[in-house]
């Protein structure tokens, strides 16, 4: 069934691509429909979806940077060289990529020959046959070391299909922690996306990981990121995970959200990222949010999570015994932790 929608919405795609291009043929509720039918998916995803590949047979999509703040390379083939060299065609992630499981989730990727995704190394859950995994620093030691400091690992996984387990190959990624996932096209977000360090899940292997610091030294210490950030850049889409809840904010111009230290995910190129000092003496002592709070000051858009994984690290690490051995848990009233009685 899976093999049959894949390729429903692959000749689907062509299809459509083909009508476009030669008679400028326009979104007609059919398409809509018949994409919906075939993968499952709601109405204004397959609109939004249809846009996408008729504005990309008519020549829409919004070209490819060719700077030195992004080395990928078109071919002539459809296969885009990324800046350490990988060549492949771009997945679309709109109907490659899955993501299953509530409170901590899973991304399934579906590969075509030919194709690259590049993810970070020890996240594989599982891979079908014919797909195969190759595992370098992505640019050498420099650009490994560079990642490192973003939070991701020195090595990072390249994952390609063969061809030889039938039209695409599955791969199964998971999180360090429990974790919600979400996908970001960064063409959508002015082609760069601020994040948490080791946010980053998977992405096109067109898409870079640079080192952002913030722009304040006050921001580095009292903002709960530190003072380096991750800074997502480049073509393709991104995968990026966040603790607990996810939540997404849109910021207006001049508009100010305030936030708990470490409940940042990532915040769209733009979006200034500071820190205030919270008002009265009784919110300082007593309030649990410390002395600052983070802000975040539009234009762009934000993403939250509910449950930042330094928090819980902090209290588990709270609620061991000190002093060696082997210690009772013991529950205190009035700390928390406990299970009502009945």
């Amino acid at each position: 069934m899976a093999a049959r929608s894949f390729i429903s919405s692959s000749f689907l795609s062509s299809s459509l691509s083909r009508a476009s291009a030669g008679a400028g043929a326009t979104l007609t509720s059919r398409s809509v429909l018949c994409l919906n039918t075939i993968t499952g998916r709601s109405p204004p995803d397959c609109r939004a979806q249809v846009q996408r590949w008729q504005r990309r047979s008519a020549g829409g999509t919004p070209p490819l940077t060719t700077d030195s703040s992004s080395a990928v390379q078109p071919r002539d083939d459809g296969a885009l060289t990324s800046s350490d060299g990988v060549v492949g065609r771009p997945i679309d992630f709109d109907t490659s990529t899955t993501v299953e499981g509530r409170e901590s989730q899973i991304a399934t990727i579906r590969l075509e020959p030919g194709q690259v995704l590049r993810a970070e190394s020890g996240a594989m859950m599982y891979m079908s046959q014919g797909v195969n995994m190759n595992t370098t620093t992505g640019g050498g030691l420099g650009a490994g070391l560079k990642r490192a400091l973003t939070g991701q690992n020195l090595f990072i996984s390249d994952y390609t299909y063969d061809g030889s387990g039938g039209p695409f190959g599955i791969v199964a990624l998971g999180t360090d922690f429990p974790s919600k996932i979400v996908r970001l096209n960064l063409q959508e977000y002015g082609g760069k996306i601020v994040c948490q360090q080791g946010a980053l899940l998977c992405a096109s292997h067109t898409v870079d990981i640079d080192i952002e610091f913030t722009k304040k030294l006050s921001t580095g210490f009292f903002g709960g990121e530190g003072f380096v950030l991750q800074g997502l850049t480049g073509t393709g889409d991104v995968m990026v995970k966040a603790g607990g809840t996810l939540i997404r904010k849109d910021l207006r111009e001049g508009e100010e959200l305030r936030i708990s230290s470490g409940c940042l995910v990532g915040y769209q190129d733009g979006v200034e990222f500071d820190i205030k000092m919270l008002d009265g003496y009784k919110n300082v002592l007593f309030g649990g949010e410390g002395l600052f709070v983070s802000v975040l000051r539009g234009p762009g858009t934000v993403w939250l999570q509910g449950q930042p994984p330094q928090r819980m690290v902090s209290e588990i690490a709270r609620r061991v015994p000190s002093g060696g051995g082997i210690g009772l848990a013991v529950p205190i009233p009035g700390m928390g932790g406990g299970g009502g009685g009945e």
